[in-house]
């Protein structure tokens, strides 16, 4: 037996190879990482100034770092202005309207996804087109409607008002995840002597449960940031959502507190944002193994 010998001016060769392929890979990853550097600066710096000014008790519109760091604007936004209650307001407003809108979505979804009728096709792009009508243009005779009933300054109008703007939406969104579970699995429960319905709630629906998780989440941070609409139905400040009760911090002749601003600015965005951390575990999943057409 002979052993093969390696020649050093073979290894350096080798090397020298790998050199130039990772120095080509880097050369064409270039553009790609400064372009994702000056998107990640675009969004981060903004994001930076606000968290300093939140610890600024002398911010102001020019920005400064902070002599000291000081949790005197979350304290102050916290005890005063009745930010629980809007805090409380806002979060009823927007669970209640995504889970109403959930729930007609669901039942929309279905007929849409099993049957095919005349006219489906038409109401979903009706569905579409209403997505896309701004609240802006209904605001009046919505105003007029709410005042002949005596529903201004009532709650729960505003809340089924602001269901009716996020189910459209929701139904596409629930649609699409229906489209993906085989018939075949509510037909099976049909040959138990379950209903129609029964099949749908007992085995489509949590089979879709990452689907609703979806469109409830969306639903409930878009009710969450909704301001026009409240702002005009409501005015009692004992019912006003925390969307609306941010322009207590401008204060007359274009005076703004800008470090309170920023501290609301954060606890305004801690809800939708630990709501999508403890689901983003379900929503990163599939469906079950196995449900899928094809």
């Amino acid at each position: 037996m002979t052993a093969e010998v390696v020649l050093p001016s073979a290894r350096l060769g080798d090397r020298r190879s790998l050199w130039s392929r990772q120095a080509r890979a880097a050369r064409r990853s270039l553009p790609k990482a400064v372009i994702f550097t000056v998107a990640f600066a675009f969004f981060a710096l903004p994001l930076f100034l606000l968290v300093i000014d939140a610890f600024n008790s002398s911010a102001t519109v020019s920005f400064s770092l902070p002599s000291n760091l000081t949790f005197s604007n979350f304290t102050n936004v916290v005890t005063q202005g009745g930010f629980g209650t809007a805090a409380l307001n806002g979060f009823i407003l927007s669970a209640g309207s995504g889970a109403v809108a959930l729930v007609l979505a669901a039942l929309a979804a279905y007929p849409l996804s099993r049957f095919r009728f005349k006219g489906r096709v038409g109401y979903l792009l009706a569905v579409l087109f209403v997505t896309g009508v701004p609240v802006t243009a209904l605001i009046v005779p919505l105003f007029e409607f709410f005042r002949t009933f005596g529903w201004l300054d009532e709650v729960v109008p505003v809340m089924l008002l602001m269901a009716a703007f996020a189910t459209p939406i929701s139904i596409w969104l629930v649609k699409t995840f229906l489209d993906n579970v085989d018939p075949a699995l509510e037909e099976s429960t049909w040959v138990d002597g379950a209903s129609r319905v029964q099949g749908y709630v007992r085995v489509v629906l949590p089979l879709m449960s990452t689907g609703l998780l979806v469109a409830f989440l969306l639903d409930f941070i878009s009710g969450w940031a909704n301001f026009y609409i409240p702002f005009i139905l409501l005015s009692s400040s004992s019912k006003l959502p925390i969307a609306v009760t941010i322009y207590q911090f401008f204060g007359s002749f274009g005076s703004v507190e800008y470090g309170r601003l920023a501290a609301f600015s954060i606890l305004y965005s801690i809800p939708p944002a630990v709501l999508y951390v403890f689901t983003g575990g379900r929503l990163g999943g599939s469906f079950t193994t196995g449900a899928f057409k094809g």
